[in-house]
This record gives C-alpha cells, sequence and structure tokens, in this order.
C-alpha cells in the first residue's frame, strides 16, 4: 500500500488516504505520534465546541479541525470499511501526565447498523476501558440505541455527548468536557482535559 507520508502535522485536503478514496476531503493528519500516518477523528482540548448535538451532527462530524471536532461517524464508516485500521486514543490527566491506549482493530459499521462499533486488540499497561462498548451501536441524546433500557438515556446522563454505550461505559470520550467519569482505568475514574482519538490503515508503510 502507498505510505501516507506528509511534511507536518495539520489539516490537508487529501483524494486518498490509506488506499481510500475520498473526494477533497479535509482532514488533520498526525504525521509524528508512533511512526505517523494518522486520520484524527476526534480531539478535546479545551471545551470550547459543544458536544451536547443530535444523531446528525455525529453522524455528519462538527468543530474544527484545528480544534477540538468530531470527524463524523459517516466518514469513520466510509474509511474503516476497507481494509484494517488501527485506533490510537491520546490523552493527558488534569497533573499533566499523559498516557495513550491502542487498539489492532477498528471498524465502524454503516448507518443501517446505526454505526456500530467493532473493536479489538487493546495494547497497554492499564485496564481495557472501550472492549465493553464492542459490537454497541452509537446513541445520542435523540436516538437512544444503548442497553439500558429505554427510559435511561446513557448519551443524557454524561451532558449529551454521543458514543458507543453499552449499559452505559468504562470510556466515554465525547462526554460533558472533562467530566469526571470520563474515562475508568485500573479501577478509578478520570476525568481528561485532552483527548485525540485518530486512526489509521494497519498495513500502512510509515
Amino acid at each position: 500500500m502507498e505510505s501516507v507520508k506528509l511534511m507536518s502535522p495539520g489539516v490537508y485536503t487529501i483524494g486518498n488516504f490509506g488506499g481510500v478514496k475520498c473526494s477533497n476531503t479535509r482532514v488533520y493528519c498526525d504525521t509524528t505520534t508512533g511512526g505517523g500516518g494518522w486520520l484524527v477523528i476526534q480531539r478535546r482540548k479545551d471545551g470550547s465546541v459543544d458536544f451536547n448535538r443530535d444523531w446528525i451532527d455525529y453522524e455528519d462530524g462538527f468543530g474544527n479541525l484545528n480544534g477540538e471536532v468530531w470527524f463524523g461517524l459517516s466518514g469513520m464508516h466510509t474509511f474503516t470499511n476497507q481494509g484494517q485500521w488501527e485506533l490510537r486514543i491520546d490523552y493527558t490527566f488534569t497533573n499533566g501526565t499523559k498516557g495513550y491506549l491502542s487498539y489492532s482493530n477498528f471498524r465502524v459499521g454503516p448507518a443501517t447498523e446505526h454505526y456500530s462499533l467493532t473493536i479489538s486488540g487493546f495494547d497497554g499497561v492499564t485496564t481495557d476501558p472501550f472492549s465493553y462498548n464492542n459490537a454497541m451501536k452509537f446513541t445520542t441524546r435523540d436516538k437512544d440505541n444503548d442497553r439500558s433500557g429505554s427510559t435511561h438515556n446513557c448519551a443524557l446522563n454524561y451532558g449529551g455527548g454521543g458514543w458507543w454505550y453499552n449499559y452505559c461505559s468504562h470510556i466515554g470520550l465525547n462526554h460533558q468536557y472533562n467530566h469526571k467519569y470520563t474515562i475508568a482505568l485500573n479501577g478509578q475514574w478520570h476525568p481528561l482535559p485532552f483527548i485525540e482519538i485518530k486512526i489509521r490503515p494497519k498495513d500502512c508503510i510509515i
């Protein structure tokens, strides 16, 4: 596969990414972390963008590619529906300590499956907070697809942020910004003032 090589991290207009054709799509590419080749699909860093949104916004994407952003479920499906993709989550705790989680298999299903999540192959030194959400459909404040029952919407419970909720979650990176229940690692919940989720094709030459 043709490699993804760019001069520096930033916003680019691309016609092809990891072998997936995409007509003049604007994306943020991380060309340095872990060897580079990453497409950023979510970023939280200052609370400047409201993630308390309806289904259509989460489907289409919103925010600022250079700032806080959600790439959009439709775009995620377009990319991950072809080939095999890996996912990396970089985060910073409130005390400034940085960490990351990585998964060797990531896919977002089509709209007809409510953009269901496939995630596996965790690699990290903490407990795995995300595999609990495997095979879950996406839930937003106006479209409840979680497993907690018709009277309880997990998205609404955490500030309106859409996510692949099960009976809610051990990880919710679109919760209200810096929410105290953003991620559970080794039995302890943490807020996260900085989050960046990124994906790349597994056979990308970097």
